[in-house]
């Protein structure tokens, strides 16, 4: 439960533990310089998406305050905040759509939320009130607005070209929003493996449209989804590979950088469709 961080190269280093040290040294030069460009994007984002100052500020860890045991959690985006002694909530630090946190279960047996959370908080970006649900993150407490967050549930990606959402697993049932190929959503784990074969065809999601918001509890086609977590690293770099700036040309032109993060993708333990996809790309 300690608050040591773990340095970039670290995490990179376990990360593509299966590469090779000549592939990862390279991967995680070019890693660096895109997490910068990642991080500047996902700030202009999150301005829009909440109105914040997104300056980045240093990220300091704080005592451990719940007791309560934690629910695997997904956040789809936003901000991890902390409580200041005056009651109001400060942001900390943007996350990425995909992140795995622990909710805290909820104390409060009254409460029908599974995870604790705090209704109406102030926060001091713009003194709006927001809901914010307690969570587990690198050792360390925060909170994050429930509408950026998936309680109970993994990460996901979607794979082979994208899929619309359904209201039900009912296969008869009308298409809703459709979700493209790569973004990273919640598999809820009210989802029974285990279920019958027409109804397992079709599993229980949420994600965060920037256009549309948080859109929880549909359902998507299961061989649409994949809840490895290579397969999402994976998805995340041909994400990067793809990746166009304003002027429409690749953000990354470089061919040698291409092949080295490619066969980095490729070295992964993947799905045969995500497979596919690198070999073709």
């Amino acid at each position: 439960m300690g608050g040591k961080k773990i340095s970039t190269f670290t995490k990179t280093k376990k990360l593509f533990s299966k590469v090779s040290e000549t592939v990862v040294f390279s991967a995680v030069i070019l890693m660096t310089t895109l997490t910068g460009c990642s991080k500047k994007t996902s700030n202009e984002n999150l301005a829009g998406q909440d109105g914040e100052d997104a300056e980045l500020v240093e990220e300091t860890f704080v005592k451990i305050e719940s007791q309560s045991s934690t629910l695997e959690s997904v956040m789809l985006g936003g901000s991890l905040w902390r409580l200041n002694a005056s009651g109001y909530m400060e942001w900390v630090r943007d996350v990425p759509a995909g992140t795995a946190v622990g909710a805290y279960r909820n104390p409060n047996k009254d409460d029908s939320f599974p995870a604790e959370i705090m209704r109406n908080a102030l926060r001091t970006s713009d003194w709006s009130r927001r809901n914010f649900v307690h969570v587990l993150y690198n050792s360390a407490d925060y909170w994050a607005q429930e509408i950026f967050i998936a309680v109970d549930a993994k990460p996901g990606v979607v794979i082979d070209g994208g899929s619309f959402l359904y209201d039900s697993s009912d296969a008869a049932a009308k298409a809703g929003r459709w979700v493209g190929e790569g973004v990273e959503l919640a598999v809820l784990n009210t989802h029974d493996a285990s279920a019958d074969a027409a109804s397992s065809k079709m599993i229980p999601v949420s994600v965060y449209l920037r256009d549309y918001g948080l859109i929880p509890n549909k359902f998507m086609v299961a061989e649409k989804i994949s809840t490895k977590a290579d397969d999402i690293t994976a998805m995340h770099i041909l994400g990067k590979l793809g990746q166009r700036g304003g002027n429409g040309l690749l953000l990354i032109q470089d061919g040698v950088v291409r092949r080295e993060l490619k066969d980095v993708a490729g070295r992964l333990d993947i799905s045969d469709s995500v497979r596919a996809k690198i070999k073709n790309y």
